[in-house]
């Protein structure tokens, strides 16, 4: 793959946001939060190109720089969704809904909002006038825990394999492979139905998606160009299958139903890296308008829940079908502003690492502290006692 944006690529973080939506807003596509896991792949194996494209030129894998691309690329958006639901709430009028943004704010801000959900922090299963509008965080969160671990982790490979000629071309894929067929076992063992958040939310258990992403990148060849396109259509039908048939809180969800969409996923993908006839379909043709909203997906992903939310909580009295209309429209509006404004400006910014590092860092820093002064106050509100300070 050259340096370039693969259309075909955008047009699964498309499909891949859409099918979150459409789960979301209760559109009728039950398995759509499996859009999640198609991300997931596509994030493991797109950073981890980027990585072996690097290490293949330059003999090395700098990881700090590595890490401020993934802070130029996230945090910006990030910060902008967090403090607009903080302006939404700042009137006091939603004292518990409130409390609990706060610690998702401070979560988010901390990449542990996943691990913050499954302490019980947050009931990421709520719905209606009881849903966090920053419970779908977790997902980033995830991502960021990955990108922290899985480079120094391939630079050791990469170190390894270096070292030890025996080792064959296809180690790094079987290592990610083995790796990813571990995590998915593990969300088995953990998985409780009376309590499905450790499984679900995991880092551990959901990192299979990831290094399946890291597993095609790392493969040394890629599909034969004849059987590209029909192990591609193969992939979409796994999919479509999965995504049809999931039910969140389900057992055969980690037993077969993740596997199956990670796999799938990561197939196509591969598929996908062959400028097959499955490409074009998606760069092109009647699809060609995916890979504009594949660009923006991440700040439609940011926006959507926080925008239901809102929707569901001023506007109680809307049908569902004008609620859902409404919210992508605000949506997509709000993320088409915010890739032109904050995501691109900032991604291709001249602006020196150490400048662009300490206005990220005093905006997370000032975002945190806002957020800690304030909680007193929220907290007062909801119980409608005093402010009690600590001792001393």
């Amino acid at each position: 793959m050259t340096g370039k944006r693969n259309p075909a690529l955008d047009s699964l973080r498309a499909c891949a946001v859409l099918g979150v939506v459409a789960f979301h807003y209760e559109w009728g596509l039950p398995g759509g939060f499996l859009g999640v896991d198609l991300f997931f792949v596509l994030s493991g194996f797109v950073i981890t190109r980027l990585l072996l494209r690097e290490h293949a030129g330059t003999g090395r894998i700098r990881l700090g720089r590595f890490w401020l691309r993934r802070a130029k690329r996230l945090l910006p958006a990030l910060l902008a969704v967090l403090i607009g639901v903080q302006l939404w709430l700042a009137d006091g009028r939603y004292p518990a809904l409130r409390t609990t943004t706060d610690g998702q704010t401070l979560a988010a801000l901390a990449e542990v909002a996943n691990w913050y959900a499954i302490h019980g922090h947050v009931d990421y299963w709520s719905v209606g006038r009881d849903a966090a509008p920053l419970a779908h965080l977790w997902s980033l969160s995830v991502e960021e825990q990955f990108y922290l671990l899985w480079p120094p982790l391939l630079v050791f490979l990469l170190l390894v394999a270096a070292k030890r000629r025996s080792a064959g071309p296809w180690a790094g894929t079987a290592f990610c492979a083995g790796a990813a067929c571990l995590s998915y076992a593990l969300a088995v063992v953990l998985f409780d139905p009376a309590a499905p958040d450790r499984s679900y939310l995991g880092t551990d258990t959901r990192s299979g998606a990831l290094l399946l992403g890291a597993a095609v990148a790392l493969a040394p060849r890629r599909l034969p160009r004849r059987a590209a396109p029909a192990l591609g259509a193969v992939a979409v039908l796994g999919l479509a299958g999965t995504w049809g048939l999931a039910r969140l809180g389900q057992a055969a969800l980690p037993h077969w139903q993740l596997p199956l969409a990670g796999c799938a996923a990561a197939l196509l993908i591969a598929a996908l890296d062959r400028p097959a006839a499955l490409h074009r379909a998606l760069a092109t043709g009647p699809l060609r308008a995916l890979p504009a909203l594949g660009r923006v997906s991440y700040s439609l992903y940011l926006w959507h829940w926080p925008v239901w939310v809102f929707l569901t909580l001023e506007s109680p009295g809307l049908p569902l079908a004008v609620r859902g209309a409404l919210a992508f429209v605000l949506s997509l509006g709000l993320a088409a502003v915010m890739y032109k404004a904050v995501e691109k400006p900032l991604r291709y910014t001249v602006l020196r690492p150490p400048v662009l590092l300490s206005w990220l860092a005093v905006a997370s820093l000032s975002l945190a502290a806002y957020t800690l002064v304030t909680a007193p106050v929220m907290i007062q509100r909801e119980s409608g006692g005093p402010i009690v300070s600590g001792p001393g």
